[in-house]
């Protein structure tokens, strides 16, 4: 649609592994020399992993087309196979008989063809993708299939491909034999800021445009919302050069790269003050993830999202939350918000301190009343609220509130702070009953007269009061905090486990085998773990979703795993809802 308009003779982000697009990174042109290495050798395993979308495919691929023209290649990209089903397809993929269901014959039949291959000078690879969810059996398999060999060479080189659960697989003690043969170990990390920005213009030059295309703050823009990963960079590249399309741009600057962010994530904006320069973005991170995982991975769905679509915009300037005036010169903004910045950087801190004395209290203090959210959130700084919010937040959840310099940048993106400190994060709609019976504080959106949005903590819920924290801890009548109640809710959890990502029936590995040890102890589960999320884990599932009032999906997505880590004593975790001793406490002042 756009290439002819920016004078493009391909689309420069298409999320197809193209080898000619490869981008070299310091530490991807280290893997891959290492990886030739190990080809040219004819090394017997080699395991490469990597985050998803950080480049693994994209990387074999370009090195099976340098590869020496007498290695022949068995691609198996679909690894949820039986030891049977792995050899047909082996086999299939070398042009070998492949219908047998007799392993013998199977292998006979691929040793045949590898030792010919060796007589003409060549040699067999198998390379396996998503290895991360074989089945211990399986990899077995793999292992007795390195035993084809001849007194001085390996007839069979496997590559495995995978994310960073696959490390952990290979490390049971029941794969120790394999983990012993692999020559070769490779961890992908994504693309620092530079290497974001080299790898936009390689791809943009690659496809015939003007690498410039893209305005350098843009580029930032890009590396803050993907983290750095190639294929979350390119869905979103590819989205704000729709953007810049429809809008007749030129070039592309940082808020089409924003607005292209949050039509990804199908949302609304939930703070946009153009006259300041900021962007409060809590589900930004969640937004490439989102459309990555539409062509990538399944990802959790919203229980239910505002049906107009419409994006709610609320400037703010330098006068305050009514706007009489006109913004300040540029500079004097940023001078006013370093200020600001430094004079806060304790203020998450203060809060927290100070959270506990409101909840023994009526309204914050000894005799006042309880505040009211209409006249409240009008006076309520859009950035600080939130940056108030979120770092009491991070400091139930981890004891580490916001530092001085998380809070000097322009951007609050909960996934990336929560990242830092070992926790997930999911942005989901739901009603505050829903919220209620998971019992984990969150991040909520409020909203007030004339499409007014803020951002606060739900620290607290009792049967009368709400506890929130602004910039300050402030407590509303729980009847006030429904009439203002937007929908929208930002969590954090820790997955202690490392279930990841989303967990449904068909999948192998060590989180479905996590996920039944919780769903065991929690008694919803009878069975011994076995790693294979079959029936009666479906099942386990759903009576988990019921127990909490959830969907009965019998699928193990975000929300689901959020409830089983909350059910389960020993995780430590902040709860939402007020203790009898608090309630108690409020009720006596």
């Amino acid at each position: 649609m756009y290439e002819r308009y920016y004078g493009l003779g391909d689309q420069p982000f298409r999320l197809t592994p193209d080898p000619k697009y490869l981008y070299l990174s310091s530490k991807h042109r280290e893997a891959y020399a290492h990886l030739l290495y190990a080809l040219t050798e004819g090394s017997g395993f080699v395991a490469v992993t990597g985050e998803i979308g950080t480049g693994k495919t994209t990387l074999v691929r370009a090195l099976l087309r340098e590869s020496p023209k007498d290695v022949s290649v068995a691609y198996v990209f679909n690894p949820v196979l039986t030891a049977t089903e792995l050899l047909q397809t082996i086999n299939a993929e070398f042009g070998l008989p492949s219908r047998s269901s007799n392993k013998k014959e199977l292998v006979e039949a691929l040793n045949e063809f590898l030792l010919a291959r060796k007589s003409e000078g060549g040699r067999g690879v198998v390379i396996v993708d998503e290895a991360q969810n074989l089945d211990s059996a399986v990899l077995e398999e793999l292992r007795l299939l390195s035993n084809l060999e001849t007194e001085d060479d390996k007839l069979l080189q496997i590559i495995l491909l995978g994310q960073p659960e696959l490390r952990g697989l290979l490390e049971r003690p029941e794969l120790r034999q394999l983990a012993q043969r692999i020559d070769l170990r490779w961890h992908l990390e994504p693309l620092d800021r530079e290497e974001t920005h080299a790898y936009v213009r390689h791809r943009l030059k690659v496809a015939g445009g003007d690498p410039d295309l893209f305005e350098p703050r843009a580029i930032d823009v890009i590396h803050d919302h993907s983290g750095g990963v190639p294929r979350l960079i390119n869905v979103l590249a590819h989205r704000s050069l729709l953007v810049g399309y429809t809008r007749g741009l030129r070039r592309i600057g940082p808020a089409e790269v924003s607005l292209a962010a949050v039509e990804l994530a199908h949302g609304r904006v939930p703070i946009y003050p153009r006259p300041t320069g900021w962007l409060v973005r809590l589900g930004a991170g969640l937004a490439v993830t989102v459309a990555a995982g539409l062509v990538a991975f399944l990802l959790v769905a919203p229980l239910g999202d505002h049906q107009d679509g419409t994006p709610v915009m609320a400037a703010v300037d330098s006068r305050g939350p009514h706007g009489q005036n006109k913004p300040a010169p540029a500079g004097r903004r940023r001078t006013h918000r370093a200020v600001k910045a430094k004079a806060a950087a304790g203020a998450g801190l203060k809060a927290g301190r100070t959270a506990a004395n409101a909840r023994r209290t009526s309204g914050g203090a000894a005799g006042e009343a309880l505040a009211k959210l209409d006249d409240l959130l009008p006076r309520v700084s859009a950035f600080e609220g939130t940056l108030g919010a979120v770092s009491r937040y991070l400091e139930l959840w981890s004891g580490h509130p916001l530092t001085a310099a998380e809070r000097a940048v322009d951007t609050i993106d909960l996934q990336v702070l929560g990242a830092r400190r070992s926790l997930r994060y999911v942005a989901l709609a739901m009603p505050l009953e829903l919220l209620e019976r998971i019992g984990l504080p969150a991040i909520v959106e409020l909203g007030g007269r004339e499409g007014l949005v803020r951002f606060a903590l739900l620290e607290k819920l009792g049967a009368e009061r709400a506890y929130l924290v602004f910039d300050r801890p402030v407590v509303v009548s729980r009847s006030d905090l429904e009439a203002h109640w937007y929908g929208r809710v930002h969590l954090l959890w820790r997955d202690a486990m490392r279930l990841s990502g989303l967990l449904a029936p068909g999948n192998r590995g060590p989180a479905v085998f996590a996920l039944q040890r919780l769903l065991h102890e929690l008694g919803l589960l009878e069975e011994q773990p076995t790693g294979v999320y079959d029936h009666t884990t479906r099942e386990a599932v759903r009576a988990l979703q019921r127990s909490r009032g959830l969907e009965e999906t019998g699928t193990a997505d975000p929300l689901t795993q959020i409830a089983l880590y909350a059910a389960l004593e020993r995780f430590p975790h902040p709860t939402l809802l007020e203790s009898k001793a608090e309630a108690g406490s409020s009720g006596r002042s």
